[in-house]
């Protein structure tokens, strides 16, 4: 620690990431106009101040030196242990924890392509008509062979029973808008 005080909180205000004026300020120094800037580019010239700022930040860089070997030999060493307690569970969830740190598993919450598009105009609403609703969900028939007017493969059933219940549900839905929005 420096011997004054002042110079101590400067030096830490420094570390924390703060610009020179405003760790002149926070130290306690009264300063008036740009006074802030050049008295704590003087301050910050002094070696001793210098050196403390560089001892503050070495000291948060080894505090956050946080990788991925290093949590891997945590779990590593927290599973040894389970182990030898004969704590299966708690052994169980650290290799869960390295597998998922080394992204071996990824869980279900991750999305790794875009499900929409934002729209152009946010307030819009754009919604599908029942025939484009069909034309991308229904499922598609094969196409017949060069030749002969047969199907490459077996057609499927052209609609599953739900997709036939679910399109019929949205046809009386819309008839019924139709007929209540005439009536009104």
């Amino acid at each position: 620690m420096l011997r004054n005080p002042r110079h101590e909180r400067f030096a830490q205000a420094l570390a924390k990431g703060l610009s020179g004026k405003a760790a002149y300020v926070e130290a306690g120094f009264r300063a008036r106009d740009h006074a802030a800037e050049v008295e704590g580019s003087k301050l910050l010239r002094k070696p001793e101040v210098s050196a403390r700022i560089a001892e503050l930040q070495a000291r948060q860089v080894r505090r956050l030196d946080v990788t991925v070997e290093t949590i891997c030999q945590e779990l590593e060493a927290a599973r040894a242990g389970a182990m030898a307690a004969r704590q299966y569970s708690a052994a169980t969830a650290a290799s869960l924890g390295k597998a998922k740190l080394l992204g071996l598993i990824t869980d279900k919450a991750e999305i790794e392509t875009t499900v929409r598009r934002p729209m152009r105009d946010p307030g819009a609403v754009r919604q599908m008509s029942l025939q484009e609703w069909e034309e991308r969900f229904k499922p598609k028939a094969s196409a017949p062979q060069q030749g002969n007017d047969k199907p490459a493969t077996k057609p499927e059933k052209a609609e599953p029973e739900d997709a036939v219940r679910i399109i019929d549900a949205i046809r009386q839905a819309k008839a019924a808008r139709r007929v209540k929005s005439g009536s009104t």
